[in-house]
């Protein structure tokens, strides 16, 4: 296809008899939200899922379910690792659907502060690795270099934990998280909670400048057809879910799809630069 369109991509599926789907998981979700998805025959798809951006634990729930003889897996990695730095899938994924996997044997990984000292188990940390598949450097930028690279391992600018059986799970972009009076919002968390919700077919969660706080929670969310929901709703709804203080403070319902880079990604900068005219 010259432009994803997920009906499209249905009869794609059911007319070729495509065993395996990789994308970033909004393409996922819009062909399971698809009207079509009843109608197609998808019983050849043995995988679903992708990268480029977590699948949230309700998606990967869903692609199990609606899978009848397939599995959801999912893959994290970076342009500098030539490739994937985890893997997820099948039973292992539907039982730590937050997961993006455990590490490839060709690298090591650790999870350090901002001082750069690692951290112990189970605490947040900066993902870093090394192995023969990263990068040397940056072509004639030395300064970028020595800033993603230090003491031989690559910082990947994410934030991560990983837990007892070796599984990462990724927090969120540094550059993403908001940092509301002093706490920290990581905008994948509460992106998840309201995918969980009824009726919500995108959201991208982003901070707002505050002048008491610094920053406050703000989301975009763009509901499925037909489906309604007003701010109150959703706060109400993310109440018990999530800790106070991430919940939005600011939320747009948008009638159009959220802005996204060719690779299908949602762009939050040129969200915000909309919404807040920044």
């Amino acid at each position: 296809t010259y432009k994803w369109d997920a009906g499209r991509a249905l009869e794609l599926v059911e007319r070729e008899g495509v065993t395996n789907f990789s994308g970033v998981p909004t393409m996922s979700r819009e062909m399971l939200m698809h009207p079509d998805w009843e109608k197609r025959n998808t019983s050849t798809l043995a995988g679903m899922g992708g990268g480029g951006a977590p699948l949230q634990p309700d998606l990967v729930e869903k692609i199990d379910k609606s899978l009848s003889g397939g599995a959801p897996s999912t893959g994290y990695g970076l342009t500098e690792t030539h490739g994937i730095v985890t893997a997820n899938s099948g039973s292992l994924y539907v039982a730590k659907p937050s997961s993006c996997g455990r590490v490839v044997p060709t690298l090591e990984a650790k999870l350090v502060d901002e001082f750069d000292n690692e951290v112990p188990p189970g605490e947040t940390g900066e993902l870093c690795v090394r192995g023969a598949i990263v990068i040397k450097g940056y072509l004639n930028r030395p300064e970028a270099t020595a800033d993603a690279i230090r003491g031989g391992w690559f910082h990947t600018g994410d934030v991560a934990r990983i837990d007892e059986d070796g599984f990462v799970f990724l927090v969120d972009r540094i550059k993403d998280m908001v940092l509301r009076g002093g706490e920290n919002v990581y905008c994948s968390e509460v992106e998840a909670a309201i995918y969980e919700l009824d009726g919500v077919a995108e959201v991208a969660v982003f901070g707002v400048p505050d002048d008491r706080l610094g920053e406050i929670v703000g989301a975009a969310i763009v509901l499925a057809p037909g489906a309604s929901m007003t701010e109150e709703q959703l706060c109400s709804a993310l109440e018990g879910h999530l800790a106070k203080f991430k919940i939005p403070e600011r939320v747009w319902f948008l009638n159009e799809a959220l802005p996204r880079n060719a690779n299908g990604k949602f762009v939050k900068r040129d969200l915000k630069e909309s919404l807040l005219g920044a």
